[in-house]
């Protein structure tokens, strides 16, 4: 991949990996469990709590994928498919610079 391409993706990963450390970060302020004795309050809360850790998780993953994607870069192998090694077009790159796959290779069965 052309180094102008690999510094323009860099930039836009880097950016969006620290986009979602912010998110992450507020997420994992926990919610204050009230003191109230209301059975029903507290299954609302434990559910809200439930949901932020399955979005942490979420954007924990997707962090690991743009982590990964940098790391690519800096071994001048960004861009190459994983499953059959051919290079990443640049509108897939452009919808999701994090790709680890080609469009062929994302299709499913």
């Amino acid at each position: 991949m052309d180094l102008i391409f690999s510094e323009k993706f860099k930039k836009i990963l880097l950016k969006s990996g620290k986009e979602i450390k912010n998110k992450i970060k507020e997420l994992q302020k926990m919610p204050d469990f009230g003191s109230d004795v209301d059975p029903d309050e507290e299954t609302d809360e434990s559910e809200q709590l439930g949901s932020q850790l399955a979005i942490i998780q979420n954007y924990k993953e997707h962090l690991a994928d743009i982590n990964l994607a940098l790391s690519k870069i800096e071994k001048n192998k960004y861009g190459i498919c994983e499953k059959c090694r051919k290079e990443i077009l640049l509108d897939v790159l452009e919808a999701a610079p994090e790709s680890k796959l080609c469009k062929e290779c994302k299709k499913p069965f």
